[in-house]
């Protein structure tokens, strides 16, 4: 109940205040001249039998039309859209028409109560459309539990109808396929990841950072946009390496959450142990003075000039050139976040 979308003509939306307002969205779907040549054609049946058929053609536009502006406003991590308007025009060039549907709205995130959800959500019939698109679902969701070959069908109506409860199936199923060398599999993988680009975000990130360990999911957690302070946090405490290499991830939107994650993140790597040390040691043979060292976790012995490790590439807390560069990007991102948002 609580992931229902909720699409209204109003600016606002009774008993569900809006907490933030994303942006102003708008799709268009465009037919071509055939609708307006039958149209002519059958005119004098238009109010008879024929009127049917074309009210089903226009219901198919206006659906296709909603459906996509429901698809963005659901990446965008909308889960409602208000001020929905819909205009159909005619396009026309020489000899040439088509026929557009535009449809627009802002989204925007809003806070639901139960009730009044269960409420909307009551139904005391069920249409035969409806029935088929449930069998068509629940028949999809349970061929990919079973780990089933994803056919085209399938994706075209998943992308159409996103399903929170099969990401984890499709995360694992992600992690077994070879896209190296076998192309079915490679097919496989890109439709995954076409599946999983139309969920919401927040119910992708608990299963991409519990398979953090994979590099094809790491990849995902960039490609996707799935930064989570939280978790990368939790990651750089007991894998620094992977963690600190998380860190280049993005979101699509920041707010004084992820900020203060940010900070909690800055907070401990700035507060590192060293797992290397200075000694002093004492000189060679021709050499009676004693000298300092930067000696790296490795136990390699370096001038006490040296920043990193010239063996191992590490400083004194084992950390190479890369991971500062990164951590000194994402201190720089915080920065930015911290003077945009205050």
């Amino acid at each position: 109940m609580k992931d229902r979308f909720i699409i209204t003509t109003t600016g606002t939306i009774e008993n569900c205040p809006i907490k933030r307002y994303i942006d102003t969205i708008c799709s268009n779907i465009v037919i071509g001249t055939n609708v307006f040549s039958d149209f002519v054609a059958s005119f004098t049946d238009f109010f008879g039998g024929r009127s049917g058929s074309y009210k089903r053609k226009l219901q198919i536009i206006y659906n296709e039309a909603s459906e996509e502006l429901k698809q963005k406003a659901i990446n965008l991590g909308a889960n409602a859209i208000v001020g929905f308007k819909i205009d159909f025009d005619e396009i026309s060039s020489k000899d040439k028409s088509m026929f557009m549907v535009s449809v627009s709205g802002t989204a925007c995130v809003i806070e639901k109560n139960d009730e009044d959800i269960k409420a909307v959500d009551c139904h005391s019939q069920i249409s035969s459309i409806d029935l088929q698109k449930e069998i068509q679902r629940r028949y999809i969701v349970s061929q990919i539990k079973k780990s089933s070959l994803i056919c085209e069908e399938w994706v075209e109506f998943l992308l159409e109808n996103p399903q929170i409860e099969i990401v984890e199936d499709l995360i694992k199923r992600y992690i077994s396929l070879d896209v190296n060398y076998n192309a079915n599999e490679i097919k496989e993988a890109t439709n995954i990841k076409r599946i999983i680009s139309v969920i919401p975000a927040n119910h992708i990130i608990p299963f991409v950072y519990k398979y953090f360990e994979h590099k094809k999911i790491r990849d995902l957690i960039e490609e996707f946009h799935l930064f989570d302070s939280n978790s990368i946090y939790e990651i750089i405490k007991s894998k620094l390496h992977t963690g600190i290499h998380l860190l280049s991830a993005t979101k699509e939107y920041y707010d004084a959450n992820d900020l203060q994650g940010m900070k909690k993140i800055l907070e401990y790597l700035d507060n590192l142990p060293n797992t290397g040390n200075i000694e002093t040691v004492k000189g060679g043979l021709f050499s009676k003075c004693n000298e300092k060292k930067f000696i790296c976790e490795n136990g390699h012995k370096n001038s006490i000039d040296f920043l990193f490790c010239e063996k191992c590439g590490i400083n004194i807390k084992g950390l190479n050139e890369e991971e500062l560069n990164i951590i000194e990007e994402f201190k720089e991102k915080c920065n930015i976040i911290e003077d945009y948002i205050d």
